[in-house]
């Protein structure tokens, strides 16, 4: 996702300077994808050039004028073509832990198996995680973010299930491939 569309659903809100978009940004999804500042301001910049976005200067006592980004009309309608248009592809498996699979030592598995064993236990603690954040957000159901929260929170528990199983799976077939026993 180009998080050009994130920053013109933030402004889409009400104008905010980039300190506000990244505080509003890891607010709304920081749990699963985070930005910097840097990214912040290169987009606005480029968000600029396009007129998809403008800005006003605040002025603060003892600190430089401050830039208020707004969105423009222009902005406002590729904002809505990205929110009614399907996503055409498929979520990318760019993952680090698949890299490191591919370039293991295929000879030896016990490290492998090592490292999928301590894979899967960091994968438990974010679903851990992850379930706390959604008991806690049920708690807090006034929020208005509360049910987009919980659908992130659910789609992050999934993925964490499903790359435990992926992880089993690969545990058993380079067990079976090597004749290695089964830990228990």
């Amino acid at each position: 996702m180009s998080i050009k569309y994130a920053i013109l659903a933030i402004l889409a809100e009400r104008d905010m300077h980039g300190y506000e978009l990244k505080s509003n940004f890891d607010d709304k999804v920081g749990e699963f994808w985070s930005l910097n500042f840097g990214q912040i301001y290169s987009t606005l910049d480029r968000m600029e050039k396009e007129e998809l976005v403008t800005h006003g200067r605040e002025t603060q006592e003892r600190r430089p004028d401050r830039k208020i980004f707004s969105i423009t009309a222009q902005g406002r309608q590729e904002l809505n073509e990205w929110l009614t248009t399907p996503v055409n592809k498929v979520r990318a498996l760019r993952d680090e832990f698949f890299i490191k699979l591919v370039f293991m030592d295929k000879r030896d598995p016990g490290p492998l198996l090592d490292l999928i064993t301590k894979q899967k236990a960091l994968y438990l603690k974010q679903m851990s995680k992850l379930t706390q954040q959604k008991m806690a957000l049920k708690k807090g159901a006034d929020n208005p973010d509360a049910l987009t929260s919980e659908l992130l929170i659910d789609a992050g528990l999934f993925h964490t299930e499903a790359d435990i199983k992926w992880l089993t799976l690969c545990e058993a077939k380079i067990r079976a491939a090597g004749n290695q026993p089964e830990k228990k």
